[in-house]
């Protein structure tokens, strides 16, 4: 996993929303609103380690179900909650 600092984020409302959901569940440790011209952005401070033992790498299971190449369709009621 690559150790990033700050990060840069365009400021929309989809992304303002996302942001929010991350920081209540702990994968983002710091987030500031800045304006530079007319452009709106997020900066982001990641947070790669816990605050008990161990990393998130460890305890997150993403996997991409579908891609370009692969487009993979699901029935909505068969979904997992």
């Amino acid at each position: 996993m690559n150790r990033k600092g700050p990060v840069r984020i365009a400021s929309t409302n989809i992304t303002e929303n996302i942001i929010k959901i991350l920081f209540r569940e702990g994968f983002i440790e710091n987030v500031r609103k800045h304006r530079k011209g007319n452009k709106n952005y997020f900066v982001l401070t990641l947070r790669h380690k816990r605050n008990r033992k161990g990393s998130y790498l460890a305890n997150v299971n993403l996997k991409r179900i579908s891609r370009p190449g692969l487009r993979s369709f699901r029935i909505i009621k068969k979904l997992a909650k």
